[in-house]
């Protein structure tokens, strides 16, 4: 790639991961404490009834990866509410 493209791609990427907005910053994290801990429950229930603590640090480790692919991105369903912010005063200053 060139110079101006990686430029690009990288800016891209940053707003692509980084521009959701504060309601849905909130919202995300109440899903993803709420699947983390249901899962960490149930799979702890399970793996004490069959004697394998691995069961329960595999399938946290599997809700958490899969909470981050799916939260994580600011997908356009989390862009709903974006702010209204005030326009740049670039005027200098005397």
């Amino acid at each position: 790639m060139a110079e101006g493209q990686s430029d690009t791609f990288w800016k891209s990427l940053y707003i692509y991961f980084n521009e959701m907005d504060f309601e849905s910053q909130l919202f995300v994290k109440k899903i993803y404490k709420i699947i983390i801990l249901t899962v960490a429950i149930i799979s702890f229930i399970i793996a004490f009834f069959l004697e394998r603590f691995s069961i329960c640090v595999y399938s946290t480790i599997g809700a958490s990866v899969l909470c981050i692919l799916v939260l994580a991105p600011a997908w356009p369903i989390w862009k709903k509410n974006q702010p209204n912010w005030q326009p740049a005063n670039w005027q200098k200053q005397q």
